[in-house]
């Protein structure tokens, strides 16, 4: 658990902060905010070998959440005025 702690936080964190941007009408960064979030929380989910046996599908879906949330930052990079 000490090793992983700091993906949990920063995962909790980003998902507040997801919250946060739906009572501000920001429904983008709300799911950017929520997949890098979901991500961390993931990744510390593999580094504490909590699911031994779906380490696979959960790396798979971490890395899948880190990358949407990479195109979404790109496309508010396009759209933002």
């Amino acid at each position: 658990m000490k090793g992983a702690f700091s993906q949990y936080l920063i995962g909790v964190l980003l998902i507040a902060f997801s919250l946060y941007q739906v009572f501000l009408d920001e429904y983008v960064e709300f799911a950017m905010y929520l997949s890098a979030g979901l991500g961390f929380v993931m990744a510390g989910l593999i580094k504490d070998n909590v699911f031994e046996k779906q380490r696979r599908l959960l790396t798979i879906l971490s890395w899948g959440c880190i990358f949407i949330a990479g195109f979404l930052l790109l496309f508010l990079f396009r759209t933002d005025q």
